[in-house]
Protein backbone atom coordinates (compact mmCIF):
# COMPACT_ATOMS: atom_id res chain seq x y z
CA UNK A 1 0.00 0.00 0.00
CA UNK A 2 1.39 3.73 -0.82
CA UNK A 3 2.77 5.41 2.03
CA UNK A 4 2.88 9.38 1.90
CA UNK A 5 5.38 11.17 4.10
CA UNK A 6 6.26 14.80 5.00
CA UNK A 7 9.58 15.32 6.21
CA UNK A 8 10.42 18.75 7.73
CA UNK A 9 13.63 19.95 7.69
CA UNK A 10 13.85 22.51 10.74
CA UNK A 11 17.79 23.57 10.13
CA UNK A 12 17.96 23.24 6.40
CA UNK A 13 16.95 25.28 3.43
CA UNK A 14 16.29 24.89 -0.07
CA UNK A 15 19.82 25.52 -1.23
CA UNK A 16 20.61 22.52 1.13
CA UNK A 17 17.80 20.57 -0.99
CA UNK A 18 19.92 21.26 -3.92
CA UNK A 19 23.15 20.14 -2.37
CA UNK A 20 21.75 17.11 -1.59
CA UNK A 21 19.96 16.34 -4.34
CA UNK A 22 23.43 16.45 -6.90
CA UNK A 23 25.02 14.67 -4.32
CA UNK A 24 22.12 11.92 -4.97
CA UNK A 25 22.13 12.51 -8.39
CA UNK A 26 18.69 12.95 -8.13
CA UNK A 27 16.33 13.02 -10.02
CA UNK A 28 18.38 10.85 -12.86
CA UNK A 29 19.27 8.32 -10.41
CA UNK A 30 15.83 8.16 -9.23
CA UNK A 31 14.80 5.69 -6.11
CA UNK A 32 13.52 2.24 -6.21
CA UNK A 33 10.00 2.68 -4.81
CA UNK A 34 9.53 6.38 -5.31
CA UNK A 35 6.57 7.16 -6.85
CA UNK A 36 6.26 11.22 -6.20
CA UNK A 37 8.65 13.64 -5.08
CA UNK A 38 7.74 17.31 -4.24
CA UNK A 39 9.70 19.91 -2.76
CA UNK A 40 9.20 23.21 -0.86
CA UNK A 41 9.87 25.97 2.01
CA UNK A 42 7.59 26.64 4.88
CA UNK A 43 8.44 29.38 7.50
CA UNK A 44 12.07 29.56 6.45
CA UNK A 45 12.68 25.59 6.82
CA UNK A 46 12.56 22.39 3.98
CA UNK A 47 9.81 20.28 3.65
CA UNK A 48 9.73 17.20 1.03
CA UNK A 49 6.55 15.52 0.48
CA UNK A 50 6.68 11.84 -1.06
CA UNK A 51 4.75 8.96 -2.16
CA UNK A 52 6.59 5.51 -1.87
CA UNK A 53 5.63 1.93 -3.03
CA UNK A 54 5.97 1.49 0.90
CA UNK A 55 7.95 2.63 4.40
CA UNK A 56 10.40 -0.15 3.82
CA UNK A 57 11.38 1.58 0.09
CA UNK A 58 11.99 4.60 2.13
CA UNK A 59 13.94 3.31 4.89
CA UNK A 60 16.03 1.27 2.22
CA UNK A 61 16.90 4.24 0.59
CA UNK A 62 17.33 6.37 3.40
CA UNK A 63 19.97 4.26 5.13
CA UNK A 64 21.50 3.08 1.31
CA UNK A 65 21.67 6.60 0.49
CA UNK A 66 20.30 9.68 1.71
CA UNK A 67 21.90 9.63 4.86
CA UNK A 68 25.67 9.21 3.00
CA UNK A 69 24.95 12.30 1.03
CA UNK A 70 23.23 13.97 3.26
CA UNK A 71 26.19 14.10 5.03
CA UNK A 72 28.49 14.60 1.63
CA UNK A 73 26.44 17.67 1.16
CA UNK A 74 26.17 19.21 4.65
CA UNK A 75 28.43 17.90 6.76
CA UNK A 76 27.74 18.55 10.83
CA UNK A 77 24.72 20.79 9.42
CA UNK A 78 22.65 17.31 8.34
CA UNK A 79 19.59 16.66 10.65
CA UNK A 80 17.35 13.79 10.72
CA UNK A 81 13.87 15.14 9.45
CA UNK A 82 10.52 15.43 11.09
CA UNK A 83 8.52 12.74 9.52
CA UNK A 84 4.35 12.63 9.26
CA UNK A 85 3.40 9.26 7.69
CA UNK A 86 -0.16 8.53 6.26
CA UNK A 87 -0.96 5.17 4.39
CA UNK A 88 -2.86 5.98 1.34
CA UNK A 89 -6.28 4.95 0.37
CA UNK A 90 -6.48 5.98 -3.05
CA UNK A 91 -3.28 7.50 -5.04
CA UNK A 92 -3.73 8.54 -8.17
CA UNK A 93 -1.15 10.68 -10.63
CA UNK A 94 -0.91 12.24 -13.69
CA UNK A 95 2.32 12.65 -15.30
CA UNK A 96 3.56 16.18 -16.11
CA UNK A 97 6.92 16.06 -17.24
CA UNK A 98 7.54 19.08 -14.87
CA UNK A 99 10.76 19.10 -12.95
Amino acid sequence: MPVGLRLSFPSNTLEDYDKVTEALNFPADWPDGLIVHGSHEADGHLVVNDVWESRGHFDRFGEERLQSAMSDALGDRASQPEIVERELYRFYARETGRG
